[in-house]
C-alpha cells in the first residue's frame, strides 16, 4: 500500500470535516510537522497514530490504510440505499425511518449521507420547519463556496420560501451569493441554481426589477458555461418574470427554451415543476389554452407524484382545478381542489393554505355547493389576511375580487381589491386610513 494513498485519504477526510492539522495533533504521539509528512506520503503512520487519526476523522484504521470500509458497514450502506430508493418511489415515511435508524445505529462516517436523506424525507412529508432546520445544519457544516454548500443553501432558501418566511429566504440567498462572490470562485451549476432560487424569492415578493436584473446576469453566466441545467434554471424564472409583466409571448418562448434545456438533464423534479409552471402560464395568458394546459399539467402531476413534495403537488392540483373550471367541468374542478385542500399540513404557509381554500371555495360554488363554498372562501380570506405580503397574496386577492365582482357583490370586491393593493405594498391615502374605521358600513 503506497504511503501517499494513506496520506491523501487522511488529508481529504480532514478537509472534508473542516479540520486543520493542528486539530489532529496529540502531544507525545503526533505533531503537526509529522502529520504534514504523513499527508505528503513521506512517512507511514504507526498503528497507534492510525487509531488516533481514525477516531478524530470518524472512520476506521482499515479505511485509512486500504480505502475499504469494514464489512460491518455493508448492512448500513444497504439500508441507506433502500431509504434513498424509497424516497425516489414516493415513500418518504419509510425512508425517514431508515435514515433515522442509520443515524441512531450506523457508523458516524455515514451520518452525513443519512442526514441529507432525512432532510429530504421531512420536506416530502410536508414537515417544512423540521426540514429547514436539518438543511440549515448541513449548510453550515459544508465548506463555503463548494457545490455542496451552494446546494444546501438552495435547500434552506426553498424551505424558507415554502414556509412563507420570504425575508429570511431573501437574506440567506443574498448572504450566500455575496460570500461566493468574495471567494472569487468559478461559477457552477449549483451556484447558478442558488442565484435562480434567490430570484424566485424576489418574484414572490413582487420585486420584479431585482429579479430581472439578477436573472439577466445568470443567463449571461450560464450561456458562457454552456450547461443545460444552469441555462434552463435561469430561463425558467425569466419566463415567470415575463409573465408577471404581461409579456406573454416572451414568457412562452422562454419557458419553451427552459423545457428543452431541462430535457437534456436528469433533474426530474425540476423538469416536473417546470412543466407545471408552463401549464399554469397557458391558463393565465390573454389567449388561454386550457386544453393544452390540462394535458401538460396532468403530465406534471404524474411526475410530481414520484419526485415532488406536497407544496409542488398542491400547487399543481390548484392549477388543474382552474383548468377544469375554464373547460366547464365543475365536478372535475372540485375533485382537484379537494385534493389540494387535503395537502394542507401544519408546516403549510398561510399563503399556501389560502390558495388551497380559495380554490376549493370557488370550485364548490361553481359546482352548485354554494353554502359550502361561501364558508370555505371565508376560511381562505382569513388565512390570506395573515399571509406574508407579496405576489402570491396579490394574485389571490385579485382572484377573489373578480369572483365577487362577477357575483355582483361590489362591497366584497372593493374590499378584496384594497387588500390586493395592501399586499402589493400600497397604502391608502391618510384621510381614508383615518376614517375607514370610524364609520361602520350600513
Amino acid at each position: 500500500m503506497a504511503d501517499g494513498d494513506i496520506g491523501n485519504r487522511i488529508r481529504e477526510l480532514r478537509r472534508k470535516r473542516r479540520l486543520s492539522q493542528a486539530d489532529l495533533v496529540k502531544p507525545g504521539l503526533l505533531s503537526a510537522s509529522y502529520l504534514s509528512l504523513i499527508e505528503s506520503g513521506q512517512r507511514r503512520p504507526s498503528s497507534e497514530v492510525l487509531r488516533h487519526l481514525a477516531e478524530l476523522l470518524d472512520t476506521t484504521p482499515e479505511h485509512l490504510l486500504t480505502g475499504r470500509h469494514p464489512a460491518s458497514w455493508q448492512e448500513t450502506e444497504r439500508r441507506l440505499a433502500f431509504a434513498e430508493l424509497a424516497l425516489h418511489n414516493s415513500s418518504p415515511q419509510d425512508a425517514l425511518s431508515e435514515f433515522e435508524a442509520v443515524l441512531d445505529e450506523g457508523p458516524p462516517p455515514l451520518h452525513p449521507r443519512a442526514r441529507l436523506g432525512r432532510a429530504r424525507a421531512l420536506e416530502l412529508l410536508g414537515r417544512t420547519e423540521e426540514a429547514l432546520n436539518a438543511y440549515e445544519a448541513l449548510w453550515k457544516a459544508a465548506e463555503s463556496g463548494t457545490g455542496e454548500w451552494a446546494e444546501r443553501a438552495t435547500d434552506v432558501l426553498r424551505c424558507s420560501r415554502d414556509a412563507g418566511d420570504f425575508s429570511y429566504a431573501c437574506d440567506l440567498g443574498e448572504r450566500a451569493m455575496a460570500a461566493f462572490e468574495e471567494l472569487g470562485l468559478p461559477w457552477s451549476d449549483e451556484v447558478v441554481r442558488l442565484g435562480v432560487s434567490l430570484a424566485g424569492v424576489y418574484i414572490v415578493r413582487d420585486d420584479l426589477t431585482r429579479a430581472s436584473r439578477l436573472l439577466q446576469r445568470l443567463i449571461e453566466v450560464s450561456d458562457d458555461m454552456g450547461s443545460p441545467l444552469a441555462r434552463g434554471s435561469a430561463y425558467w424564472n425569466a419566463a415567470i418574470v415575463a409573465h408577471h409583466r404581461a409579456r406573454d409571448a416572451d414568457a412562452k418562448a422562454l419557458a419553451d427554451r427552459a423545457l428543452a434545456l431541462f430535457g437534456e438533464t436528469d433533474h426530474h423534479r425540476n423538469l416536473a415543476v417546470l412543466r407545471h409552471t408552463y401549464g399554469s402560464l397557458l391558463l393565465e395568458t390573454k389567449d388561454a389554452e386550457p386544453v393544452k394546459a390540462r394535458e401538460i399539467l396532468l403530465d406534471a402531476h404524474d411526475r410530481l407524484t414520484s419526485v415532488g413534495g406536497p407544496v409542488e403537488l398542491r400547487e399543481c392540483e390548484v392549477s388543474l382545478s382552474r383548468a377544469a373550471t375554464q373547460l366547464g367541468e365543475p365536478e372535475e374542478a372540485l375533485r382537484w381542489a379537494q385534493a389540494a385542500r387535503s395537502r394542507i399540513a401544519s408546516g403549510t404557509s398561510r399563503a399556501g393554505e389560502a390558495q388551497a381554500l380559495i380554490t376549493l371555495g370557488l370550485a364548490q360554488i361553481t359546482a352548485d355547493h354554494r353554502d359550502d363554498g361561501i364558508a370555505t372562501l371565508a376560511q381562505g380570506e382569513h388565512a390570506l389576511e395573515q399571509a406574508t405580503p407579496g405576489r402570491a397574496a396579490v394574485d389571490l386577492w385579485n382572484r377573489l375580487a373578480v369572483h365577487y365582482e362577477q357575483r355582483g357583490d361590489a362591497a366584497a370586491a372593493l374590499r378584496a381589491y384594497r387588500q390586493a393593493m395592501k399586499a402589493a405594498g400600497y397604502r391608502l391615502p391618510a384621510t381614508e386610513r383615518t376614517t375607514a374605521g370610524l364609520f361602520p358600513p350600513k
